[in-house]
């Protein structure tokens, strides 16, 4: 059993432990039966590491230092943990070797209780195996995870990167083929590790530059759906090239007519829509007829095409069943595009009002599935979105809360009296007499939501 899947059933076991301890007493056979597979597995994973550590950071959890993905196997008790320890301000839980079954049996039924009588009844019976750091303020980076600028890093390097792939296919220059696959699995990797991190630089929106900052958040958006979907590394590869690819047919349109700032005429319009089919002749240009390039040929031509069968290219009597790739970067095309000023689109839609848009069209354009998986990804608020609250006070969204989609965590920026201020967190789980009231727009401040997370 590789060290992730170990991380993974001891969760898994734990939560049944706990579970249990909340239906029957510690005598009886469901809550003894589940210590001793407890004790079991703990004393496998000894006889590799020198002790077992739990950390929560974020929404993330890390076993030994290797993050735990919340997928559908397994969903449930790793969402369990995350929200004990987050509610019991519990940084880091950490069993030692010499666990007996009696220990682990009382430590789990004081695991439900609230901070205080947990804290209480866990200094009462001073156990001598299980060690616990508790948060003390806002949450600080895991030591071990302290190197998250690389995410930053990563994030920069593939918009360089992307940038000088398109405008070098603009201008029929030599392209560096093999620094925009790098760049591929850089995101891939980084993704595994801090997906959050990543996503929230997807808020960034550059009004001069949203050919190349668009193309890169609509390839990191379709890697979060594609790790949510238990897609391999590979997969991942190929759909995040699709991604970052799936409007690279635009080279060959007139930059007047992809930045004119009024309505398009229907001629214009016509010629726009060919960059689907003009991406297949680019991307051949660009990466060949390698399987990568196949994936990436298919999510560039088929991206416009909508779940119910219409879209283009193609006519208006054919029905069109999109692949995989392209139902994922058409949901992840239309809500970059909704929430990025344009020139034709000065005013882009507040992100919480993009989700409901899409939401809408389920079923028509969007395929409902995936769509249930990106919004489980961004939350109903997603990251950088402007909420005003109850109190009074504005917030900007700086991290979902996994299972309460419509509870984010925020940082005030603007008090009660309508003063910027930057140094308060609010989680709307956990201080639920605070109210959403409104979406509003951040440049009604002059704040830009990007830089905080820049």
């Amino acid at each position: 059993m590789s060290s992730y899947q170990a991380g993974k059933e001891l969760i898994s076991i734990f939560y049944t432990l706990v579970k249990a301890t909340q239906v029957y007493d510690l005598n009886n056979d469901v809550v003894q039966n589940t210590a001793k597979k407890f004790i079991e597995h703990i004393n496998e994973l000894f006889r590799t590491v020198t002790n077992v550590e739990i950390v929560r950071y974020r929404d993330y959890i890390f076993f030994n230092k290797q993050r735990l993905r919340f997928d559908v196997e397994g969903y449930a008790s790793l969402q369990f943990i995350e929200e004990s320890l987050r509610r019991l301000k519990i940084k880091t839980l950490t069993f030692l070797p010499g666990i007996t079954q009696p220990e682990a049996m009382k430590f789990a039924a004081i695991f439900k209780g609230d901070k205080s009588s947990f804290l209480k009844d866990y200094l009462l019976e001073k156990y001598k195996s299980v060690s616990l750091d508790f948060l003390t303020g806002e949450e600080e980076l895991p030591e071990f995870f302290k190197d998250s600028g690389r995410v930053k890093k990563t994030y920069f390097k593939a918009l360089k990167v992307t940038k000088n792939l398109i405008q070098n296919l603009w201008t029929r220059q030599p392209v560096d083929a093999k620094g925009f696959r790098r760049v591929v699995y850089a995101l891939v990797d980084n993704l595994s590790q801090d997906e959050f991190g990543l996503i929230s630089l997807t808020a960034i929106k550059n009004f001069d530059e949203y050919t190349f900052n668009h193309s890169l958040n609509v390839g990191i958006l379709a890697l979060a759906m594609g790790q949510r979907t238990s897609l391999t590394k590979k997969g991942l590869v190929k759909l995040g090239t699709a991604g970052l690819l799936h409007d690279i047919g635009k080279v060959e349109i007139s930059k007047e007519v992809l930045y004119k700032p009024g309505k398009l005429t229907s001629e214009e319009w016509e010629k726009l829509k060919m960059h689907s089919a003009y991406g297949v002749k680019q991307i051949i240009k660009t990466r060949g007829l390698d399987e990568i390039a196949v994936s990436a040929i298919i999510g560039a031509y088929q991206h416009h095409w909508n779940y119910d069968g219409t879209g283009y290219p193609g006519d208006d009597k054919t029905r069109h069943e999109a692949a995989l790739f392209a139902r994922i970067i058409r949901i992840c095309d239309a809500y970059d595009a909704m929430t990025t000023p344009r020139p034709y689109q000065p005013i882009a839609y507040q992100p919480p009002v993009a989700v409901r848009v899409l939401w809408q069209r389920r079923g028509t354009y969007f395929d409902p599935l995936l769509l249930k998986i990106f919004i489980q990804i961004l939350g109903l608020y997603p990251v950088g979105s402007c909420l005003e609250l109850s109190t009074g006070e504005t917030g900007i969204v700086i991290r979902q809360n996994l299972g309460y989609l419509g509870l984010p965590i925020l940082r005030i920026i603007i008090d009660e009296k309508k003063e910027k201020i930057g140094d308060r967190v609010v989680d709307l789980a956990l201080q639920t007499e605070v109210k959403i009231v409104k979406p509003v727009y951040a440049q009604k401040y002059g704040i830009n939501p990007a830089a905080y997370f820049i």
